[in-house]
């Protein structure tokens, strides 16, 4: 067997450190690629199926994209005038719905009076403004700020709404071409495992996206249905940020469920904002989480909880909120190339813990 020298796979090395560190250079330039190489690897196999029908490849990419289109219009008209509707309403009931909450406060903190001062705490919320009234202030301005910095730095990020299609475009018309040319540039040694390593992330991170897109359209139409049903305030606009939101694992639950009990509070009082509360909590836990999305999405990408949290807010500091909706199924591919050099890694077996000698003696 033709060994090489230790030096030989030295040069291959350098150029993955320069190219890892020139991608990290460029990052704030890197998310409309990143998307429309993930759009082209979603849309991929549907093509590859309409190509086995006798369709050429330019004219399934052009049938898909007018079908995305329409869908995306006809839904787009349907929600619509719902959504114009619920936003117009928020600014002019806003008033009403703060003087609701204070109400809300009023009565509650009246009601555990010896407990706050017990504490220390402000008993009224006249006086618990005074205590905490500019700082809160102070904050919500600072936010505001910092919105209107977001906003203002991503006014330049509406070329993405015809880079990223276009890209897409030229990515899914050659991406067989792209796969064997970046096939042809990993050294013969390492070409069948990193063959193999490619199709082990393609498989993860493909079914993981298409599964992810379907779930979080499944849970955004439930959520609205369900709140429209219970007569929820705004249910379409929270039905949209609930599917959005949905996508990030742990921080979307908390951010869902905040955000119904928020708006049920202000509109119909603690009782009814703590029923729908429980209502989405068992809606992502357990509809959800226990039986939808583990139907769609397949088995598990196996990470932990901990290197999934890690991948979220890691993903957020470089890439914002794509970042946080691809920072699993990234984390999960970095996963496969490690196991895939180190086998002995994918051995689950744990230490068992001992077991607690019973109290009762046998006779």
């Amino acid at each position: 067997m033709h060994t090489h020298p230790r030096w030989y796979f030295l040069p291959f090395l350098v150029a993955a450190l320069v190219l890892s560190i020139f991608l990290f250079s460029v990052r704030d330039i890197l998310p409309p690629f990143v998307i429309a190489l993930v759009i082209a690897w979603l849309f991929d196999p549907v093509l590859d199926r309409l190509q086995k029908y006798g369709f050429r490849r330019t004219l399934a990419i052009s049938i898909v994209y007018v079908l995305f289109a329409a869908l995306f219009l006809i839904t787009l008209r349907s929600l619509m005038p719902a959504i114009v509707h619920q936003g117009k309403q928020l600014p002019s009931e806003f008033p009403s719905y703060s003087q609701k909450f204070m109400d809300i406060c009023s009565a509650q903190m009246e009601k555990h009076q010896d407990m706050l001062r017990k504490f220390g705490l402000p008993s009224t919320p006249e006086t618990a403004l005074q205590r905490y009234g500019s700082p809160v202030t102070g904050w919500i301005t600072d936010r505001l700020q910092d919105l209107n910095k977001i906003v203002v730095s991503n006014l330049g990020k509406a070329l993405w709404l015809v880079l990223i299609p276009l890209l897409a475009f030229y990515l899914l018309n050659d991406i067989d071409y792209i796969h064997k040319k970046v096939i042809l540039l990993i050294p013969n040694t390492w070409r069948p495992k990193s063959q193999e390593i490619l199709s082990r992330i393609g498989r993860v991170f493909g079914s993981y996206v298409r599964g992810l897109v379907i779930v979080c359209t499944l849970y955004g139409l439930t959520s609205s249905l369900i709140l429209t049903i219970f007569g929820v305030r705004y249910s379409i606009i929270i039905g949209l940020l609930s599917g959005l939101l949905y996508a990030v694992p742990f921080l979307g639950a908390i951010l869902i469920t905040l955000m119904v009990f928020l708006v049920a509070l202000a509109t119909k009082g603690l009782g009814f904002a703590i029923l729908m509360a429980v209502v989405m909590f068992l809606l992502n836990q357990v509809l959800f989480d226990m039986f939808i999305s583990p139907r769609i999405l397949g088995k598990s990408v196996g990470l932990h909880p901990v290197l999934s949290i890690f991948a979220l807010l890691a993903g957020q500091k470089l890439f914002g909120f794509v970042g946080m909706i691809l920072a699993v199924p990234i984390a999960a591919s970095i996963q496969e190339i490690v196991l895939e050099f180190n086998p002995e890694l994918r051995n689950d077996t744990r230490p068992c813990r001992p077991k607690r000698a019973s109290k009762k003696r046998r006779a």
